[in-house]
């Protein structure tokens, strides 16, 4: 197919930016020059061009982009197949949310388990691991805590409890550092207006690996009131097959 082909055929994936590394089109643009200028495949090219230019015209300010075009711009941080993949068409970009409804006790806890298996209500998670190839582009983080008599995924969840505000959260995706311990006091949404409880927006938005643990955790200065749960939503975009 060559490159050329799959930019071309990557105009259909509805993505904001080009899947390819400055050196791949670099290529592509080295194929279509070589095509005579009556070439349909040059007309193409050309006429992409051209309509990427002019949408780029205008700057559209970074606290506006949308989590596909978030997705887009760090396209070229993915493997090689999956980039191509991408571009013909074979997997597209969807906004996922992934979550975990969890007992807490006591005053350290990670938030998803090697253990866990997909059950509705509680997580759609398999062994705290996402899918072969679902490359996630984790964009927002929410955590919220609520009391509950029976069931945890039965509480009134909100903005966390006292307890675990003062505490704080990270997260790795296997060996690699997502969040850094932070104050869990980022998930205070209660002097905001017309947002997610318990949801912290990141600024770097930053990739979750398939098929390596997830490990979300929290650390307290004190244990959490009996009978409390934790619910944990990561936010962002991922793949599915086409």
């Amino acid at each position: 197919m060559g490159l050329l082909g799959l930019y071309l055929a990557e105009g259909a994936n509805e993505l904001d930016r080009s899947v390819f590394t400055d050196n791949e089109m670099d290529s592509i643009v080295g194929e279509a020059a070589t095509l005579d200028p009556s070439d349909p495949a040059r007309q193409q090219f050309v006429a992409r061009v051209n309509k990427g230019a002019n949408r780029n015209a205008s700057v559209v300010p970074t606290d506006d982009l949308r989590i596909r075009a978030a997705y887009s711009i760090r396209m070229h941080m993915l493997p090689e197949d999956i980039r191509q993949a991408i571009a013909r068409g074979a997997v597209k970009v969807v906004n996922n949310a992934f979550y975990r409804i969890i007992e807490f006790t006591g005053k350290q806890q990670d938030l998803m388990m090697n253990a866990d298996t997909k059950k509705s209500g509680i997580t759609n998670v398999n062994g705290r691991k996402l899918e072969a190839n679902n490359y996630f582009l984790l964009t927002s983080i929410i955590l919220q805590s609520g009391k509950y008599d029976v069931n945890p995924f039965d509480a009134d969840f909100g903005i966390p409890c006292r307890e675990i505000l003062n505490g704080e959260f990270s997260i790795k995706n296997g060996d690699k550092v997502l969040v850094h311990p932070s104050s869990a006091r980022v998930f205070d949404t209660s002097t905001r207006n017309s947002v997610t409880q318990g949801e912290w927006v990141l600024d770097n938005p930053k990739f979750i690996a398939p098929m390596v643990e997830i490990i979300p955790e929290l650390k307290l200065p004190v244990d959490v009131p009996a009978k409390t749960a934790v619910k944990l939503v990561l936010v962002g975009a991922g793949l599915c097959k086409a």
